[in-house]
């Protein structure tokens, strides 16, 4: 589930409060097992990436991918050998004594521990794992712990173990007072009731914790906390931005996150509705609504500014944005060259941005497609239907214009193509006099240009004497549906701001 699922790991927040101690702590133990990206991956972008990865890959070193990192760099020795540690350039450098040769370069040593892992990697077969963002989550065995005192349930294994590995302990457990305070602020960013207070420190029971984190829960303030959150990712804003910063009224999308959110939506539908809400089978209003996932890019309205130029800076904020808010992954600076950390060749952010840049869009601030939405929620799903009978209309006469359109013949087109024998007019003569009159001593060049003439002249349609735009227009009159006109009346009756309160509709256009 989306967020509610909360609930179970609130009930470790007593004993994860803090730690015991600053102190210098011992190295801990080995993992049994070393996992690339739990131990491995952190040391190589903390300490080897920054020279050696998607921008930088000095002396031809890469621990971005394991066929390079597995590769010769300039020294001509292998960078890393699986099962041979000693064979290793990779250890070679890191336990070099020369400041020259040692790795980091010009850098802190690596601790013996981390030293330590990198061996114990290298020795048991140097195993390669994706990038943690791309490997489902998978259930794992609850661990064993020797301090089972603090242990009240599976969460609570984890982190002591985790503790324990580290040679660390829990902090003392909070008093209910702040335990309270800290779970609503967490839950509804607000500070509890004194009566809330009062209820929970007279509850002695020992589900009191329990029951005051579900009603936190079901409260509606439980959305309006975590849509923020949300909004954040989704670059929400209710203006355009740039210098005029216009009002924009997408006030529809962030109802329809905090309401998701209270609603306890599933994740992956979720994310679906929002990435193609408008694509699912009988859509509803909310299906459309929040699409508007994407239609928060900044709009530059003000007088001379490129429409293209800024359709596309919208076109790279929807690519961008996609890939880190579902894929916790920075994208930007794939547009100039590979990631420096993460495994995302250059070409792929482009790859990706094809998809976007298919979209009818424009830097305009009223850029359809537009939904009027009604005030009283028990009149926008007539609404949302008469819409949809609009667009489905407009949709069979955009279809029947294109099969018009087709099936038109030579004496109704404004324009007419030339078979490749009829091109050879006096136009065609005449280039080719030219051509043939400049002094090339390249007969083969010769030989292009005048095939390159004559296909031209064949490709380029020139206007048709035989055109006729009124029988045109009438064909194309035909096609239109008379039940457009009434549907729009009835709509905009709905939209009238004459109506008495109890039927009045509140026309916001949401983007």
């Amino acid at each position: 589930m989306l967020l509610k699922g909360l609930r179970f790991t609130l009930s470790c927040i007593p004993l994860f409060l803090g730690l015991t101690g600053c102190s210098k702590q011992p190295s801990p133990e080995l993992a049994e097992t070393i996992s690339f990206n739990q131990h491995i991956r952190p040391i190589l972008n903390k300490s080897c990436t920054g020279c050696h990865g998607g921008v930088g890959k000095q002396a031809n070193v890469s621990f971005i991918y394991r066929e390079e990192a597995l590769g010769r760099g300039h020294s001509g020795r292998l960078t890393i050998v699986p099962g041979d540690p000693d064979a290793s350039e990779l250890i070679a450098r890191v336990e070099s004594q020369d400041p020259n040769l040692r790795m980091p370069y010009k850098g802190a040593p690596l601790p013996e521990h981390e030293i330590q892992l990198l061996r114990q990697w290298i020795e048991q077969g140097a195993q390669w794992e994706e990038h943690w963002a791309f490997i489902p989550p998978q259930a794992h065995n609850v661990p064993t712990v020797s301090n089972h005192r603090v242990v009240n349930n599976e969460i609570d294994a984890f982190l002591q173990a985790s503790l324990e590995t580290h040679n660390l302990s829990l902090a003392d457990v909070a008093s209910r007072e702040a335990l309270l305070r800290r779970v609503s602020f967490d839950l509804v960013g607000l500070p509890p009731t004194p009566e809330e207070l009062d209820d929970f420190l007279a509850d002695d029971g020992e589900d009191a914790f329990e029951k005051y984190v579900d009603r936190l829960l079901a409260s509606p303030r439980y959305g309006e906390r975590w849509a923020a959150m949300w909004m954040d990712l989704a670059r929400y804003a209710d203006s355009h931005g740039y210098t005029r910063d216009e009002y924009r009224e997408t006030w529809p999308y962030k109802q329809w996150v905090i309401e998701a959110l209270n609603a306890n939506k599933p994740y992956d539908q979720f994310v679906i509705e929002q990435l193609a809400g408008d694509l699912i089978p009988d859509r509803s209003l909310n299906n459309v609504i929040a699409t508007g996932f994407h239609r928060q890019t900044p709009t530059n309205s003000e007088g001379g500014t490129d429409d293209e130029e800024f359709r596309m800076v919208a076109v790279m904020d929807r690519n961008a944005t996609t890939w880190s808010v579902l894929n916790a992954m920075t994208m930007n600076c794939v547009q100039c060259h590979a990631h420096p950390y993460d495994p995302i060749e250059h070409e792929a952010y482009y790859t990706s941005l094809s998809f976007f840049n298919t979209s009818k869009d424009a830097d305009y601030r009223d850029y359809k497609p537009l939904y009027k939405l009604a005030k009283f929620n028990s009149q926008k799903q007539r609404a949302f239907e008469i819409q949809e009978q609009m667009i489905e209309i407009r949709h069979h006469e955009a279809e029947q214009a294109f099969k018009l359109h087709q099936q038109t013949v030579q004496s109704e087109s404004p324009w007419q193509k030339l078979p490749i024998e009829l091109a050879q007019g006096d136009e065609y003569r005449a280039l080719s006099e030219y051509v043939q009159g400049m002094q090339h001593s390249n007969a083969e060049l010769e030989a292009q240009l005048d095939n390159w003439l004559l296909d031209t002249g064949a490709k380029f349609p020139t206007p048709n004497p035989e055109y006729d735009p009124a029988k045109r227009q009438a064909r194309l009159d035909n096609i239109k549906d008379n039940a457009i006109p009434a549907l729009e009346k009835r709509h905009e009756a709905y939209l009238d701001e004459n109506f008495s309160p109890q039927n009045q509709w509140w026309g916001s256009q949401i983007d």
